[in-house]
């Protein structure tokens, strides 16, 4: 009777462990919108502004670099990229911005990499 106690007295401790310590959420290295969205119509020639967030899933401060790329039809039509100092866990906000004066309609994609192994992307339609 004395070991059955143990044991449940065991469980117990272990099942309240588990509940006071919830599992933490998966580190998402990067995210990206166009205009506030995932998917953004613009004009040729407006203004389109890129937003997110980068983070350091590393337990060690790092600089990172975001690259961002905007491509169509596989062609790149404009890159720029940014570095920071990021401590371990660290996120930031991050933002650019591209002139789509040279762009013609059509279909864009917008991508973001970080060089700690991240990636988003964002579509833009230009009509």
């Amino acid at each position: 009777m004395k070991l059955k106690s143990l044991l449940i007295a065991a469980v117990l401790a272990v099942a309240f462990l588990v509940l006071a310590h919830p599992a933490h959420a998966q580190c998402s290295a990067l995210t990206l919108t166009a205009n506030g969205a995932a998917t953004a119509t613009v004009s040729p020639g407006s203004k389109l502004t890129l937003a997110g967030t980068v983070s350091n899933c590393t337990s060690q401060a790092a600089d990172v670099s975001v690259t961002f790329t905007v491509t169509h039809n596989g062609t790149t039509v404009s890159t720029d990229t940014d570095t920071f100092r990021m401590q371990a866990g660290e996120s930031r906000p991050i933002s650019d911005s591209f002139e789509m004066s040279k762009a013609g309609t059509g279909t864009y994609v917008v991508t973001a990499a970080s060089s700690n192994g991240g990636t988003a992307s964002a579509t833009v339609n230009v009509q």
